[in-house]
């Protein structure tokens, strides 16, 4: 391991860190994910480097993070994937401002109040549908039979792609977040070659939606090229497929095993307002790096042009200097502070439907099924890496 650290990096900030293989999650099962992601920070200076992935910083406190974030001629998007060149370059995530800026808003039409409402419509029908049909079974496997499927029916909606391709496309996309996966290659070549098809029937045949916007597109006084097109098309279909499937499955797996918070919920609607919010404070998802573009300083530790920054964004909202007691999920908390979508010129752009997807679970659910909890016998099966997620989850009632 000495042999892979530069010369600028203290020996006594180096750390044995693999993101792919979390400590205490060698079984591939956790009752609480989060909760080893937390002991990592808690056992950890708050800058260290790791020689894993072609080494690279991390940090992992809140207002670490939010210096990364909000410097972005520093620490730029260009490489926000550990390790390097491990998936391909997305448009606009992968750009900086200004040119960020220029491509993110040809990205907003599907994300305006008319077309939120219909993907919000559809997610609340999806879920109507499939928890009356899954509950006279008394139990249910919930990653397969409602995570992976009614936000991306929802999403599928905002988009305009088949619905019926949900189960196909979630199923892609949980093995390209992790590039641990010897699959993962292979995954990403399938959901290539799933957009080109998509782009060329848009091409053949126009649409009123966003992937056909792509193709009529003009941004920095040009038309998009075809690798642009294909590039923002990518990022679309893939981005909308894990992020809300995820938090879902371990907001799920945490209330089965917490049956005091479903009933805080059902005697308190109100709470209802607050709980996307916490849920996304607690059960943040994604862990994303920074290219470093000029010598800087993170709570002390420099950091050399060149280098990798990667941040644990979960821990953000796991940071008990900014949120007391952050391992509890706590719907009365006022204003928790996270990065679960990121912030500044990064900001998921659909952060506002992820958040109403969480309430739409929480309220039909919880009207229907008051009371679940975990299948005896059976923990959550979950993996980790650039998306934190639940892969089964075995539900009884």
């Amino acid at each position: 391991m000495q042999e892979q650290i530069p010369e600028h990096v203290p020996p006594h900030l180096v750390r044995d860190f693999d993101m792919y293989r979390l400590p205490g999650l060698e079984s591939g099962q956790s009752a609480d994910i989060h909760a080893l992601w937390k002991a990592v920070q808690d056992e950890s200076p708050p800058v260290f480097w790791t020689p894993h992935h072609g080494g690279h910083w991390v940090v992992h406190r809140h207002g670490d993070m939010q210096q990364v974030l909000a410097d972005h001629a520093t620490f730029s998007n260009a490489e926000p994937f550990i390790p390097k060149g491990v998936i391909p370059f997305q448009t606009p995530v992968q750009l900086d401002p200004p040119d960020h800026t220029a491509f993110r808003k040809l990205l907003m039409p599907a994300f305006s109040p008319a077309a939120l409402a219909r993907a919000t419509q559809a997610a609340r029908q999806a879920a109507v549908e499939i928890i009356e049909e899954i509950r006279p079974r008394g139990g249910c496997e919930f990653v397969a039979d409602f995570a992976g499927v009614m936000p991306i029916i929802a999403f599928l909606n905002l988009i305009d792609l088949p619905a019926e391709d949900s189960s196909y496309l979630r199923a892609v996309a949980m093995v390209m977040s992790n590039p641990a996966n010897p699959g993962a290659p292979a995954a990403w070549a399938e959901m290539s070659d799933y957009v080109r098809r998509q782009i060329d029937l848009r091409r053949a045949a126009p649409r009123d939606d966003l992937i056909s916007s792509f193709l009529r597109a003009r941004v920095l006084g040009r038309a998009l090229t075809e690798e642009e097109v294909f590039s923002m098309t990518l990022l679309v279909v893939g981005g909308g497929l894990d992020t809300v499937a995820s938090m879902t499955g371990l907001l799920a797996a945490h209330l089965a095993q917490h049956p005091e918070l479903q009933r805080q919920l059902a005697d308190n609607p109100a709470l209802l307002d607050n709980a996307p919010e916490e849920v996304a404070r607690r059960f943040g998802t994604s862990n994303l790096a920074r290219l470093t573009r000029r010598d800087a300083e993170i709570s002390g530790v420099k950091i050399r042009a060149g280098d990798i920054v990667l941040g644990l964004f979960p821990l953000a909202g796991l940071d008990e200097r900014v949120n007391p007691e952050p391992l509890k999920l706590d719907f009365t908390r006022q204003r928790p502070l996270h990065f679960a979508f990121g912030t500044g010129p990064h900001t998921c752009i659909g952060n506002r439907l992820a958040k109403r997807e969480i309430r739409i679970f929480l309220e039909e659910w919880l009207g229907r099924i008051p009371e679940f909890r975990l299948k005896p016998g059976t923990l959550p099966h979950v993996h980790t890496g650039i998306v934190n997620s639940v892969t089964r989850l075995e539900l009884v009632w």
